[in-house]
């Protein structure tokens, strides 16, 4: 009768399978959730920051050019090129800032994707430990069938 043995452990690795599919399914949701998370928390918070950051030091630079008495609307003058300069490189930041937070973004989509690519692995090895699990019982009862000559499905 180990043929029953056989199958209940086919069966239970199968649920076990399926088990771990979901608990894997579950971290993917969690994962791509947090990955949502963060992508909101940069345009509604880090984004505007940088921003109010850059207008800041803009603004600081200018009343520091008027103070001192230098023409800054004269163009090709230096404080208009600092100026310039300066405008260049907030533009340049914020685009780094953007770059950096759709990659992580994209890293935890990814990172989610691969775990629900575990759980699918969960699921196949639980289906493949059934199959071997009900092959072998089969293969059991008709040993057992072959050694009592024919009779019992059982001995």
């Amino acid at each position: 009768m180990s043929f029953i043995g056989s199958i209940f452990g086919g069966y239970a690795a199968r649920e076990v399978g399926k088990y771990n599919q979901r608990l894997f399914n579950q971290q993917a949701a969690i994962e791509k959730r947090n990955a949502e998370i963060k992508k909101q928390t940069f345009i509604d918070v880090d984004k505007p920051r940088i921003i109010a950051q850059h207008q800041r030091d803009q603004s600081n630079m200018l009343v520091s050019f008027l103070k001192s008495g230098v023409d800054v609307d004269r163009i090709g003058g230096s404080p208009f090129l600092v100026m310039l300069e300066q405008a260049t490189e907030n533009a340049f930041d914020l685009e780094i800032a953007e770059f950096n937070s759709t990659v992580a973004y994209q890293n935890e989509v990814n990172r989610s994707l691969l775990t629900q690519a575990r759980g699918a692995g969960e699921a196949f090895k639980g289906e493949l430990a059934y199959r071997t699990g009900m092959a072998k019982a089969i293969g059991q009862m008709a040993g057992n069938y072959q050694s009592s000559g024919g009779e019992s499905l059982l001995s």
